[in-house]
């Protein structure tokens, strides 16, 4: 009885509480519906409905602040006709992702044959785009302000995955609106913990119908984590790491609160940039990261360097770094193809327990029993 009379009240209120919106303007429907909150994923939630689900993301972009954006999953629907694009018929058959990290999501569901476009083809590593490409079945759709709508809208998407970098991504996604294509913002890449970002699986789990799947997927991936975290000494004994090389003679590193960060703590690291507060990146000039970089352990994350010689060559303050002096450089490029696409940014996502592992096996390598799959030591 309970579901019949929220579903009359949702249907008499879809047209107020569907669109794209701000926090304050659901409030009426949320208060009555149950909301399930991930336990470390911080930017959705979702409700079960009679038909499917409502999905909130919130602040989808950098700098965001209560912007949060509502999408309804119908199972009754069997075309997004309606003047928004906030209603989604599902399970979805056919998805793009603008992002590779979307991919990863997808492909641990075992859906990846629902995927049939992408934005930069080339830098996918799953194999298995590579071979829905080749034969056919998945076509490059183009990057950002460059996306082939014809190609888009010829693949004819239940849904399009998206990502924000900024507030202009609103009126940019409104081309996608126009040409009648459901779009659905995916804020992953801003969860500040390595088990907040693996938790998205639930996310896209609800497109395809297969909670509990994701559920189960995503207690296995906590256990392992966990698991891993827990053989890390406990001791005073923390290396202190570097991260990162310039660009253009600016040295970007990330805040403390980051989840690259994170992920160097648990695996019985110190920053040696703990100051830095926050998540956002900060940029540095040389004389600042080489004072940092004088008083670091390890480095790691050298862009996209095989060798010490290649940091060095671009790099040559760098000899005077005690990390390159004492062999205690490693990047986060093993799995990396032949038109520079990075693993460590794809897969890495929903395997948070493996880039642990790589990192305890840097920092306390008699801790653990473990092949190095994303990191590599540079000689």
């Amino acid at each position: 009885m309970r579901s019949i009379l929220l579903f009359g009240f949702f249907a008499c209120t879809f047209n107020i509480s569907c669109i794209y919106q701000g926090v304050e303007e659901k409030g009426t429907l949320s208060d009555l519906l149950l909301i399930n909150k991930p336990e470390y994923a911080k930017r959705f939630s979702y409700t079960s409905i009679q038909n499917g689900y409502i999905i909130s993301v919130f602040n989808p972009w950098q700098g965001a602040s209560q912007i949060e954006y509502t999408y309804t999953l119908d199972s009754t629907i069997t075309q997004h006709s309606l003047k928004n694009n906030a209603i989604v018929p599902f399970p979805v058959d056919r998805v793009v992702c603008l992002s590779s990290t979307h991919i990863a999501y997808i492909d641990l569901l075992n859906k990846v044959d629902a995927i049939v476009g992408v934005s930069g083809v080339n830098l996918v590593t799953n194999s298995r785009v590579h071979n829905r490409n080749a034969k056919g079945l998945l076509y490059e759709v183009g990057f950002d302000q460059a996306i082939n709508y014809e190609v888009l809208v010829s693949t004819q998407p239940d849904v399009v995955f998206a990502y924000g970098v900024g507030a202009e991504m609103a009126g940019y996604i409104q081309k996608f609106t126009d040409l009648g294509i459901p779009v659905v913002f995916v804020a992953d890449y801003l969860e500040e913990t390595p088990l907040g970002k693996a938790e998205w699986v639930k996310f896209f789990s609800l497109f395809f119908d297969n909670i509990t799947l994701a559920d189960s997927l995503f207690k296995d991936i906590e256990s392992s984590y966990n698991e891993v975290k827990s053989l890390v000494p406990d001791s005073e004994n923390r290396p202190t790491v570097f991260l990162n090389l310039p660009w253009k003679d600016i040295w970007y590193v990330p805040g403390n609160d980051s989840y690259m960060i994170k992920l160097i703590t648990d695996a019985g690291g110190q920053y040696a940039l703990s100051h830095l507060k926050g998540t956002n990146s900060t940029p540095l000039n040389l004389e600042s990261a080489l004072e940092f970089g004088l008083k670091a352990d390890y480095w790691l994350n050298t862009g996209t360097a095989n060798t010490l010689n290649e940091i060095v060559s671009d790099f040559p303050m760098a000899k005077q770094f005690p990390a390159l002096i004492n062999g205690k450089v490693y990047n986060n490029n093993r799995l990396t193809n032949a038109k520079g696409g990075n693993d460590f940014w794809e897969s890495g996502v929903v395997n948070p327990h493996v880039l642990l592992s790589d990192l305890v096996k840097i920092f306390h390598p008699n801790s653990i029993e473990h092949e190095f799959i994303y990191y590599q030591k540079l000689n």
